[in-house]
């Protein structure tokens, strides 16, 4: 019991906040882990492993976005990119422990979203960037009184086979992070978290150094809990900074905001506002779409990002596009138990407003970053102009987010994501799905 005094502690602390909670609760209830305490937040700072001793996670897998809506009725399509993992506990004495975890499969987008649909080698032939396979989280920590500490590595790597399994040195992608945390309880009413690390992305026939100064991204957030007794809950300032560099690509993001939660009745609910400034370039030598001339010689636009690798540093030859925004986005989530204590129901959102600048390249009509080129349309003018977030797309980006979760024993907790077009279809028509997220965790 003295070992896990900090877990204790915390969970009097916040005992408003659901100890373990999926990336499903997440997604259903606000998008956004920003402001609520969660076993997802080990990802962002990787001190938290020691607030969730001896427990199992796991996702069954997505069925959203795009690629689902390409099923056929009647087809059976496995849901995509599952994961499973578990973080274990010791005590070593004097009201400490010692924390290890791991886990398996899972992808993280933040770095991944960097890579190339397609990356064009020094034989001008095109290939899809080969899909990472390793995938692994590791976890070590510790729990030291009322301080919590934690390092984090995360490795996806692929290299010398295409998707297709044709062996060629060319086929290269890999993403590898180290960071590192700190969770410290500062009374019972405060608790901080500050977490930063390093990340390496790389891709393409082109060799590059295992850290590459060149390619080195940065990164730091940070998030303060103070309780408000008044509400039952607590005000949630968070900071956060990532600079991020890929071949070819850039992004800056800076990010202040601050967010309340409560608790009432067998529920519930959070609330938070973020401001952002965003900067993106991308070099000539990335591109959205490939024009192909089809059998009977007209030309047509394939869709998908493509990368030409000219062993340059990775911006290639003349001027890059820029896009700047600056915006804020508006969140909520809300959970109750109905009718049952194991059952629980979740609805949450976002909004996003921004107003982005475009600076086109000379050298590029369709860029990365422009933002008509996935429908066809070149880019060949700079301009302002407002942007917000997608509506309905059924991803985690999007609007609005729903669904369940049953709670068996505080033991097994099994969350799920309904599908947003689910109240809308035809039942009798075939073809509906139900659920696009399935999360459990296990602890013991």
């Amino acid at each position: 019991m003295r070992a896990l005094r900090f877990v204790i502690v915390l969970v009097v602390v916040f005992g408003s906040i659901t100890a373990f909670a999926t990336d499903a609760r997440v997604e259903s209830m606000g998008k956004s882990a920003r402001f609520i305490m969660d076993d997802m937040s080990i990802f962002d700072n990787p001190a938290n492993i020691n607030l969730y001793p001896n427990f199992l996670i796991g996702e069954l897998g997505v069925y959203n976005g795009s690629r689902a809506s390409g099923v056929k009725s009647g087809q059976n399509q496995d849901p995509w990119d599952p994961w499973f993992g578990g973080l274990f506990s010791l005590n070593i004495g004097g009201g400490n422990a010692l924390s290890i975890g791991g886990v398996l499969g899972r992808k993280d987008e933040r770095l991944l979203k960097y890579f190339p649909d397609y990356i064009i080698g020094p034989a001008g032939i095109p290939f899809e960037t080969p899909i990472p396979v390793t995938n692994f989280d590791g976890f070590l920590g510790a729990a030291l009184g009322s301080t919590a500490v934690g390092l984090h590595i995360y490795i996806a790597h692929q290299g010398g086979i295409t998707n297709e399994g044709i062996i060629t040195k060319d086929a290269f992608a890999s993403a590898l992070q180290l960071d590192g945390g700190v969770n410290i309880e500062l009374s019972n009413d405060y608790q901080l978290e500050v977490a930063a690390g390093i990340a390496r992305i790389q891709y393409g026939p082109s060799n590059h150094a295992l850290f590459d100064s060149e390619l080195l991204s940065e990164f730091l957030n940070a998030r303060f809990f103070s309780r408000i007794n008044a509400i039952d809950g607590h005000l949630i300032p968070v900071a956060s900074i990532r600079n991020m560099h890929a071949p070819g690509r850039s992004e800056m993001d800076i990010s202040l905001g601050a967010g309340v939660d409560t608790k009432f009745t067998r529920g519930f609910f959070w609330l938070g506002l973020t401001g952002f400034y965003n900067i993106q370039k991308a070099g000539s030598n990335w591109e959205w779409g490939r024009s192909v001339e089809d059998a009977e010689g007209n030309i047509e636009r394939i869709g998908g990002t493509f990368f030409t690798d000219l062993d340059d540093g990775g911006w290639g030859p003349g001027s890059r596009a820029k896009l700047q925004q600056v915006g804020g986005i508006i969140s909520f989530g809300i959970e109750r138990n109905l009718w049952w204590d194991w059952f629980v129901m979740r609805v949450g959102g976002q909004k996003v407003i921004a107003y982005a600048s475009y600076s086109k390249s000379d050298d590029i009509d369709f860029s990365v970053l422009c933002p008509s080129a996935p429908n066809g349309t070149p880019c060949r003018e700079s301009g302002s102009y407002f942007v917000t977030n997608p509506v309905n797309d059924g991803t985690t980006d999007d609007n609005v987010g729903f669904g369940f979760g049953v709670n068996i024993e505080e033991k097994l907790k099994v969350d799920f994501t309904v599908s947003e077009d689910f109240p809308f279809r035809n039942f009798f028509q075939g073809g509906t799905r139900w659920i696009s997220k399935i999360s459990a965790t296990y602890s013991f």
